[in-house]
């Protein structure tokens, strides 16, 4: 099977934008095309596409740009995924037998990704290889379950759209009517979001680096935290500094990017739970340190998070 992402395909689209602020009702699905423009390589979970606005209805939001970036959650491309989970190769011939067991009576395809991650750990202990499907249906409620956290994060985070995270621009499915043969797939989800012109913070040269820029860095990782968010995937590469000709250091100093990895603190996780699993992941750290060691800066952790030792 071929990748349906690529530079010049047009794709029909279904967009349910943001609610406004302070609104209980979601907005009416606009049917947009859009043309990509690059695909951001390497594609390594989920294919992230940089796109430009074709047509909509009239009812477009003004918010919608004329370049946007769309993020895909199809298991189908999730490269280093499927490598680490040993995913068969894809073939038209798996793609029908995922797809017939999807639509069976089987209750092993309505399992929630809990469910899966637990029959996994069973089948691991009995050494029970898991049927080929089966791995595809699991990177399936893998993948929704990054779409889902994304999209939790931006709506929790509304108040640093636009500033120090990108804009959401809402939550997309593909029509039905797109021509390229392997992506009639109207259940893989996906986001639509402000395209923020810049360059990743790793690929930066040490004299572009200011202290200023590193604390900024820190204080969007704290804000996480203070909001009840824990991000796996804190990397230099997740933060990106916006081009100084098209925005002043006033707008935005720094913007961060990518939260499928993330969870949000659980209702039942007390105090003492919660400092030790930032503790453990550490985010502060994984920026701090890193900024420290490549670029110089002089970090000092605030150890927010740290856990006395049990006695």
């Amino acid at each position: 099977m071929s990748c349906p992402y690529y530079p010049g395909v047009v794709y029909q689209l279904q967009l349910r934008p943001q609610r406004a602020a302070g609104s209980l009702e979601d907005p009416e699905t606009i049917q947009l095309s859009i043309k990509v423009l690059d695909v951001f390589q390497p594609i390594t979970i989920s294919p992230v596409l940089k796109v430009a606005l074709a047509s909509a209805s009239p009812s477009i939001p003004t918010t919608l740009t004329s370049t946007m970036v769309l993020k895909v959650y199809d298991r189908r491309y999730a490269n280093d995924l499927r490598e680490f989970y040993d995913a068969s190769d894809l073939t038209l011939e798996s793609e029908n037998a995922f797809r017939a067991y999807m639509s069976s009576e089987d209750t092993g395809s309505r399992r929630t990704l809990n469910e899966w991650t637990v029959k996994r750990r069973v089948d691991d202990d009995h050494d029970v290889e898991p049927r080929p499907e089966e791995t595809e249906a699991y990177l399936a409620a893998l993948l929704t379950s990054y779409y889902e956290n994304e999209v939790c994060v931006y709506e929790r985070m509304a108040s640093m759209q636009g500033k120090e995270i990108p804009l959401f621009l809402g939550r997309t499915r593909f029509a039905e009517v797109d021509t390229h043969p392997d992506m009639a797939d109207t259940e893989v989800p996906g986001i639509l979001l402000e395209y923020v012109h810049g360059t990743p913070l790793d690929k930066l040269p040490a004299n572009a680096i200011s202290s200023d820029l590193c604390q900024k860095c820190l204080d969007i990782v704290q804000a996480f935290g203070d909001n009840g968010i824990l991000n796996q995937d804190v990397r230099l590469e997740n933060f990106i500094v916006p081009d100084p000709s098209i925005y002043t250091v006033q707008e935005r100093l720094v913007v961060m990017i990518d939260f499928a990895q993330t969870r949000l603190r659980r209702e039942d996780e007390d105090d003492q739970q919660w400092k030790r699993a930032k503790w453990s992941a550490d985010e502060e750290g994984a920026v701090g340190y890193v900024l420290k060691k490549k670029f110089g800066w002089d970090y000092k952790p605030t150890f927010r998070y740290m856990v006395p030792e049990e006695e």
